[in-house]
């Protein structure tokens, strides 16, 4: 693979992850609309400083290939547009900016990503179960967190993105070199998340 149009975003967006995006500056409403006649794909990849707005940002090298699945018109010079995450790929260079963002990546060696029931993964999905919990707890949301068996039906990337988890610790899990190292990494994110969420929800129960 060589050069690639770029669409630097300030959220990881993983592989197996659908996202929405609202596109409405001049140069990505031109990306989406040359990516339309062919296979539809770009790069994305994390903003290091900087904005998505406008330009004038660093990146970081990791990011991830993308597929529109969808796109509809949603006013004059908007877009709401369905994202997938495919691959992995790194950015070794970026070309000089024509329209829209363009760099020549590779793509990291193809992942095998099957579900499966390891001791690891059963943690996991105990943490984030009350990681979720806890969050319900704290916002007085009326809402039931997910259950077991639609955790278990997901892959470690949708793990990873479901993780209630800032955008730098969401690229340390994108930039991991194997789903064991991802998968050891997430389950010490998501415990210490739940640590913090129990001590904010005592912090609650004492003020009370």
């Amino acid at each position: 693979m060589n050069s690639l149009p770029m669409f630097p975003l300030g959220t990881v967006i993983f592989p197996d992850q659908r996202l929405a995006l609202r596109v409405f500056e001049d140069r990505y409403l031109k990306l989406v609309e040359d990516i339309a006649s062919s296979e539809s794909i770009f790069g994305s990849c994390l903003i290091e400083k900087g904005h998505e707005v406008g330009g004038g940002d660093t990146r970081f090298s990791t990011g991830t290939l993308c597929k529109v699945v969808q796109s509809r018109k949603i006013s004059v010079d908007q877009l709401h547009v369905q994202v997938h995450g495919v691959e992995r790929i790194f950015i070794k260079e970026w070309l000089p900016e024509m329209t829209y963002p363009v760099a020549n990546v590779s793509l990291i060696e193809h992942e095998i990503r099957k579900k499966f029931n390891s001791s690891l993964m059963t943690k996991i999905i105990y943490e984030l179960q009350k990681c979720y919990s806890l969050i319900y707890h704290l916002q007085k949301i009326d809402f039931k967190p997910p259950e077991q068996s639609q955790f278990e039906s997901l892959s470690l990337y949708q793990l990873c993105d479901l993780s209630p988890l800032g955008q730098m610790n969401r690229y340390k899990l994108l930039e991991c070199e194997s789903e064991q190292q991802r998968g050891i990494l997430l389950l010490e994110m998501v415990t210490d998340e739940r640590k913090t969420l129990e001590g904010l929800v005592q912090i609650q129960m004492n003020d009370q």
